[in-house]
């Protein structure tokens, strides 16, 4: 009997495939497909009726399968699917069926589901089936296509290849078309999509290894050919199930617990449909505590708990529509040192930030603060879409951006807290001058003329969305009355162990250049006018830069001291400086972008400080406002948004009387923006290089810079952006004693790892007394 029963089990393992079969609500027309599937744009997909349904076209449109990869064995496979024509003009180009082998260079799942390119299999535009650049001879189908199954089976051949079949079946399993081919077996491994595309994809030569780089297929939008998506399956002994990997319907949760005993979590949850509404569940300690209705608009849930022993070590869990996320609440710091880590600067390159995470963590932070661009207009590919009405496809095609961001940090971010600001490129800017909440002229496009007539390109709920997202586990606005055009604020105050910190909007309220310096000839935040560049731009001492509200809140902040947070910070997107060389000629923001990589102590010949508008260097006479409060209130200024990676001590009447800031380097970015001034500063540590010292930057503010992570020529692959000096900040906070040890790590680099990558960045630690200004 035994012998009978363990046969049984191993003809049962030797039979057994694994099936998977993505699930999605069928009677709920909404934008996320489900946990198991990751929609390529999000914008332009729906369930609806039971299927998933492209409803706006362009190419490699696809749904990518997360819960599922063919892997790397010599076994057989079959994927299918359903599709659906939805459009009505017959397409001119492009295809509509499947990818596999989906893969990145990171061997991350997450990549290959945004990025990875593989081998397409489906129907042309012309009728016939192909695999790859293999074009079947059989009989074509005719547009358009209604209910065609497409069924790809993989079986190993001798050595390297595997035999590939495309079958095409009508609705009572005719089969209407067939194609096979060859390929080399490195082309199958990775994830699976099922994909309707304006474009063809690239030749490529299927029958010879895959090279280390694939060409991808072309997302421009345009044409009218869109798919309805049912049936979708991957099974056989080479496929493998990946329940682990899927992504919803919470994201992921940020906290903020204070030393007032109030605690709030922020639930960021998928793209719900906004007639949902359903209610997010919070067990704290294992005990029910609250619920709240999923925000429609938004797709997150706000909780705050007061009164709460934050002494002790508490636990959470939230649900939402049978999905759960569980986290932990540290105790307050108290009596000990205090490490702040800071990021800013997210463009589009080395998503997921495997390496950049873990070196963070190392760290063991206790806060992390994002200071700006934790979306770029260009993460996930696939454009944006802009308008400044109302309109549901922004706001999908912001949350999926945000979306990475999350995916990228969550595993830190539960139990962990965490400061979240916007910046210019979170609200689909290049530069922006908010002017207290105005909207911005777009009657010429959305380009730079329109920021640069002042106020927000997008609409208010746009922008609404992203603050509410970004910065909605923050204490509560200290002013909370709403800017103009019913645009939420979000400037506050947090207080969490021995850290007292001033959180600013410092782009919210400040006043546009352009129009209040017309002979300036502004254009992207740079004059044309070459005088200002031969002398400092001139003040205008009624533009705002924080804005009269947050000014008196600072005042208010300043005055008021409190001996349990003895370490006061100010948290904003940008350093009150201009710390940016370029050469003499310059007069645009676009060179940076393109300036040649020097190898490390080598200058250039006649780079000058330049006057960038985006900067807080003006106005100037509000810029000696604000920094006078921080030094009223002894505060260290911790910032982002700049690409580079710099401190120093601000100047007010002079040279380093002023309270000291550190900006942090970006996680990714191919701007080469430098600090490299032709002429040496004044006054400089011994032994310091020519970069370091008393300045005046574009505008003529005093500023005494003590370290730069300058862009050089490195010896970091891939040299996209890791060439670049791309990282993160760390500050060690030391309450009894009230100096802060400031550091700019590279984003390679650790405590944690062998030399030479367990260091910061040449010129750090420094270690400062904010409240004197002092270095040690």
């Amino acid at each position: 009997m035994q012998p009978l029963i363990l046969l049984l089990l191993v003809l049962g393992g030797l039979a057994s495939a694994a099936t998977i079969e993505p699930q999605w609500h069928d009677t709920i027309t909404r934008a996320w497909p489900g946990p198991d599937l990751w929609a390529n744009p999000a914008e332009d997909w729906t369930t609806k009726a039971g299927r998933i349904e492209n409803t706006f076209s362009g190419g490699n449109r696809n749904l990518v399968l997360l819960t599922a990869e063919l892997t790397p064995a010599s076994a057989p496979f079959t994927v299918r699917c359903r599709a659906d024509q939805v459009s009505t003009i017959s397409p001119l180009q492009g295809f509509t069926g499947i990818q596999v082998g989906l893969s990145a260079p990171s061997g991350d799942f997450r990549e290959a589901a945004i990025f990875g390119s593989g081998l397409s299999a489906g129907v042309r535009c012309d009728g016939s089936l192909f695999i790859g650049s293999t074009v079947g001879s059989g009989a074509k189908i005719a547009f358009p296509l209604r209910l065609i199954t497409l069924e790809l089976r993989g079986e190993p051949l001798a050595g390297d290849l595997f035999k590939l079949s495309l079958n095409a079946t009508d609705p009572s399993a005719r089969l209407l078309s067939n194609v096979s081919t060859e390929v080399h077996a490195s082309w199958l491994a990775g994830l699976v999509a099922f994909t309707v595309s304006s474009k063809l994809p690239p030749a490529i030569d299927s029958a010879k290894s895959r090279p280390s780089t694939t060409p991808a297929i072309s997302q421009d939008r345009g044409g009218d050919f869109r798919m309805a998506f049912d049936h979708l399956l991957v099974t056989g002994d080479k496929a493998a199930h990946h329940p682990e990997r899927s992504f919803g319907p919470i994201l992921w949760v940020t906290q903020t617990p204070s030393n007032d005993g109030s605690l709030r979590l922020l639930v960021q949850a998928a793209a719900f449909a906004r007639s949902e509404k359903p209610d997010v569940f919070l067990i704290l300690d294992g005990k029910p505590s609250s619920s709240v209705a999923l925000d429609a608009t938004t797709r997150s849930a706000k909780f705050t708990l007061r009164r709460l022993d934050l002494t002790l070590p508490h636990t959470y869990e939230v649900t939402l529509d049978g999905g759960s996320f569980t986290g932990s609440i540290h105790p307050l710091p108290k009596a000990r040192p205090v490490t702040l880590a800071a990021l800013a600067c997210n463009n589009f390159g080395g998503f997921p930030h495997n390496e950049l995470v873990a070196n963070v963590a190392a760290h063991k932070p206790d806060v992390i603060a994002f200071l700006g661009d934790q979306v770029n207009e260009l993460s996930g590919g696939y454009s944006y879409v802009v308008d400044q009405r109302p309109n549901e496809r922004t706001l999908l095609c912001y949350l999926r951006k945000f979306a990475m961001h999350g995916w990228t940090w969550r595993e830190i971010l539960r139990d962990t807290p965490s400061i979240t600001l916007p910046a210019d490129h979170d609200v689909f800017h290049d530069k922006l001058w908010g002017c207290g909440g105005k909207l911005a002229g777009v009657s010429k496009g959305y380009s730079a003329s329109a920021q640069d007539s002042g106020g927000y390109k997008m609409a208010p709920e746009f922008i609404n969305t992203v603050h509410a997202t970004q910065t909605g586990n923050l204490p509560t606005p200290i002013d909370p009355t709403i800017a103009d055009n019913l645009i939420s604020v979000f400037f506050t105050q947090w207080q969490y162990g021995p850290l007292d910190m001033a959180i600013l909007a410092d782009h919210q309220f400040k006043s546009a250049p352009r129009e209040l310096l017309p002979d300036g000839k502004i254009n992207n935040g740079w004059p044309a006018n070459p005088d200002y560049y031969a002398s400092p731009p001139p003040d205008r001492p009624r533009a705002e830069l924080l804005g009269t509200r947050q000014e008196a809140f600072l005042t208010r902040w300043a005055a008021k001291t409190d001996p349990a947070t003895p370490i006061r910070l100010v948290l904003s997107r940008a350093a009150f400086a201009a710390v940016q060389t370029q050469p003499s000629a310059a007069q645009a923001d676009t060179g940076a972008s393109a300036l040649h990589l020097l190898e490390p102590g080598n200058y250039p010949p006649d780079d000058q400080p330049k006057p960038d508008f985006s900067s807080n260097a003006w106005p100037q006479t509000k810029r000696q406002r604000a920094i006078d409060l921080m030094k009223q209130a002894g505060a260290l200024h911790v910032t982002g948004d700049q690409d580079l990676g710099s401190s120093g001590q601000y100047g007010l009447s002079s040279y380093r009387d002023g309270p000291w800031w550190i900006a942090t380097p970006p996680i990714s970015s191919l701007c080469t923006r430098r600090w490299m001034p032709a002429v040496k500063g004044t006054t400089p540590r011994a032994g310091a290089p020519r970069e370091t010292g008393d300045f005046n930057d574009g505008f003529g503010n005093k500023i005494t810079v003590a370290a730069v992570a300058n862009p050089v020529e490195l010896e970091h692959a891939p040299t996209n952006f890791l060439n670049h000096p791309v990282g993160y900040s760390i500050l060690s906070c030391d309450p009894a004693s009230g100096r802060v040890t400031l550091a700019n790590w590279p984003y390679w680099a650790s405590p944690a790892k062998p030399a030479p990558n367990n260091s910061p960045y040449p010129g750090w630690p420094i270690t400062i007394d904010p409240k004197s200004g002092a270095r040690y």
